[in-house]
């Protein structure tokens, strides 16, 4: 009796815990698939097959995932313990570049209407031949600043409102705001809020344009601060000490502009003078760095990075760009100076040099932060008085002068909630640093290049970075000598550290792979670092359809002009081809746009140099107009947008082409097409932007206690 009452009680134990481990099942089958549908969109049903579920979801699913998903989704994990969620490649995959299709299309085209309108009048307004005393038409300088002004209403034809309205009732219609289709699955969009809502992870780009990166908080701060703690270089300041300087730099440009009225063109001072006024509430650059994963690791572990100020907030900025334009023919006047590969590759292919001759590369180390500001302001200074007085101004050097003095000593830049004086040295991404630092070495080059021409064959240089062509001595010792007194004599110039490469055939240099042939030529191909993850935009991306046409043509041309042999030209373009492929895009798509890309390609190379033979127009000759919208996938097609503009704007029935209508001076208004100019929403690189990291985690003042 005892053994069976215990023979029960063990079975009744027995069948609670199975109706346990039941329920138990059951509930993390039903956590599991209300997490597979939240996350993936997947509705699940045990009573069919895999393959029957699969299809039931497609033909079910509201989410219209790209017709060809890329399988090329990479991205460089720089976090010490690889902590970035297992998923985020699936986002940071897409590109930089990719843009997540807005959630709705576009309804209200009210901005781009009164745009449009106002455009079209004061085209009709101008019509003409332009005057040749005109200041505005005989003007240089590409400092903008938009007019408000609108032509009188009187003078202007009742045709014009007559099409427009007539054009502006039909296409608005054309709009409505409706729910879009996403391009990213539910999963993909899940893991892009989880990225952007992880305060504990950055990512910011690397240098060189070799795709997007992932960093810890941290990681970044601590990075960015071996740059800021660098006491020859800046100069912490307190946040009232910050805008007690930046007030100081404001009155200075209002002085400067003031003072300088008579040699400026009135709208540069405006275009100066606003951007002060625009930025009243930051007129701070914002400090960032880029992470040069084409270099090793620094000895204590850490990646090199490349700091950077985007000053476009800053009050100098305007000015800036008034220095910027002023500097650059004197830039491109220097022996050295070459435009890019293009010309590189065309002055290359005419040298013939000795066959014992060999290449040489130079990289300046930190270039813009080790040009002492003083110094390059005395030496530039003096370069400006002697190579750009003008007799009809002669105020004009002495303005100059002063502006560089007022841009280059008043760069402070804000990082997180802590603020730095640039004491010395210039800010990549300050407007004018390019020019500044290609005419600080230019200085030294006028007295050692001339030293050194009896081996020194070939010599240019692209702000820090130097290709030349060196000629050996006879004798191997003295060759040895003589290279090592070339290679200090770069040295010596106010600080400035150069690596130099060793002479040799072969060099790469920027995107080049160069060779010296045995017979004193020097072949050309595409050099490409192997830490590029060729992350094109995908096709599922929110861009304009035309876009991997232009992406085609233009790489397409890229290549068959910088690569001197035709084996080498098929390989890259092979590999091009490969690349786009693993991105997402069909080859029944892409072998046309190849095609006629290379047949393009081979017209231009043809048709080069001939430019200078056709005279430029003497005014003006564009016939279009230009309709600007913010571009959606599933807005109105552009072909049913020109196909009402022509109906009613350019060739309505009955009525002449507008090409031959007159405004009200008689004067032909030499309009006709429409073109669409779209404006693109945030792509990832915006939306993971790291130019302000206020509120994305510690104070960065906190660090600086540690």
């Amino acid at each position: 009796c005892l053994s069976k009452q215990a023979s029960s009680q063990l079975l009744q134990q027995i069948n609670q815990e199975t109706k346990n481990s039941l329920h138990q099942a059951h509930q993390d089958w039903t956590t599991t698939r209300q997490t597979i549908e939240s996350h993936y969109g997947l509705k699940l049903n045990t009573k069919f097959s895999p393959f029957h579920n699969a299809i039931l979801n497609r033909v079910s699913s509201s989410h219209a995932a790209p017709s060809h998903q890329p399988s090329n989704l990479v991205f460089h994990d720089l976090t010490s313990n690889s902590i970035v969620p297992p998923l985020a490649h699936t986002v940071l995959g897409l590109g930089s570049k990719f843009i997540t299709t807005p959630t709705h299309t576009t309804g209200n085209i009210n901005k781009t209407i009164s745009r449009l309108d106002r455009d079209f009048k004061l085209r009709v307004f101008f019509a003409g031949p332009k005057d040749p005393l005109d200041p505005f038409t005989t003007r240089t300088s590409k400092l903008y600043v938009p007019s408000t002004w609108d032509p009188p209403w009187e003078d202007i034809p009742y045709w014009v409102d007559a099409r427009l309205s007539k054009f502006f009732a039909r296409v608005a219609k054309f709009f409505k705001s409706c729910k879009a289709h996403p391009n990213l699955l539910p999963y993909q969009s899940c893991v892009l809020q989880e990225l952007l809502e992880d305060k504990s992870l950055l990512f910011p780009d690397t240098d060189k344009g070799l795709g997007p990166c992932a960093v810890t908080y941290d990681q970044y701060i601590t990075d960015a601060l071996c740059h800021l703690r660098d006491t020859s270089i800046f100069q912490q300041l307190s946040p009232p000490e910050a805008q007690s300087l930046a007030n100081s730099t404001a009155l200075a440009i209002e002085e400067w502009v003031t003072d300088h009225q008579n040699i400026l063109d009135p709208i540069d001072a405006s275009y100066i003078r606003r951007h002060v006024a625009n930025n009243h509430t930051s007129p701070f650059a914002q400090f960032y760095i880029l992470y040069k994963i084409h270099k090793p690791k620094k000895s204590n572990g850490q990646w090199p990075t490349r700091p950077v100020t985007s000053d476009v907030t800053s009050y100098p900025h305007g000015l800036g760009k008034w220095v910027d334009q002023e500097l650059q023919p004197l830039a491109r006047k220097q022996a050295s100076f070459f435009k890019d590969s293009f010309e590189l590759k065309s002055i290359l292919s005419k040298l013939s040099v000795h066959p014992s001759a060999r290449l040489f590369t130079a990289d300046a180390t930190s270039m813009y932060t080790n040009i002492k500001t003083d110094v390059a302001l005395t030496l530039i200074s003096q370069m400006v008085h002697q190579e750009l007085s003008k007799p009809q101004q002669p105020s004009y050097t002495e303005a100059l002068v002063s502006a560089l003095h007022i841009v280059f000593t008043n760069s402070i830049v804000k990082f997180g909630d802590t603020y730095w004086r640039q004491i010395s040295g210039t800010g990549m991404g300050i407007a004018p640093a390019p020019p500044w630092a290609a005419i600080f070495y230019a200085l030294h080059e006028q007295h050692f290049v001339p030293k050194w021409s009896s081996h020194l064959v070939f010599y240019k240089r692209f702000i820090d970075d130097i290709i030349g062509i060196w000629l050996p001595h006879p004798d191997m010792a003295t060759d040895t000598s003589l290279w090592s007194a070339f290679c200090n004599d770069l040295q010596q110039w106010h600080g400035l550290e150069w690596i130099v490469s060793p002479h040799s055939t072969r060099c790469n240099f920027m995107d080049l792979a160069l060779t010296l042939t045995p017979t004193g030529k020097i072949d050309t191909n595409l050099f490409e670092k192997s830490q590029n993850l060729y992350l094109y935009i995908p096709p599922g991306s929110a861009h304009p359809k035309g876009m991997i046409k232009g992406l085609i043509f233009g790489n397409t041309l890229r290549i068959m002009r910088l690569c001197s042999h035709e084996g080498d030209v098929t390989t890259h373009l092979t590999n091009f081809k490969t690349r786009l492929l693993a991105r997402g895009y069909p080859l029944s798509l892409l072998e046309p746009l190849f095609l006629q890309a290379i047949q393009d390609a081979k017209t231009f190379i043809t048709n080069q140099g001939r430019d200078h033979l056709t005279p430029p127009p003497t005014h003006n000759t564009s016939t279009k107009i230009f309709l600007h919208l913010e571009f959606h996938p599933e807005d109105p097609k552009p072909q049913a947008i020109h196909r009402l503009w022509q109906e009613y704007g350019s060739e309505p029935e009955g009525k002449r082409p507008l090409r031959d209508m007159c405004n009200s001076f008689k004067e032909k208004v030499n309009l006709d097409s429409l073109t669409i100019a779209y404006s693109q929403p945030p792509n990832l690189r915006n939306r993971f932007s790291v130019r302000d990291i206020s509120g994305r985690g510690r104070d960065v003042s906190s660090y600086l206690v540690e």
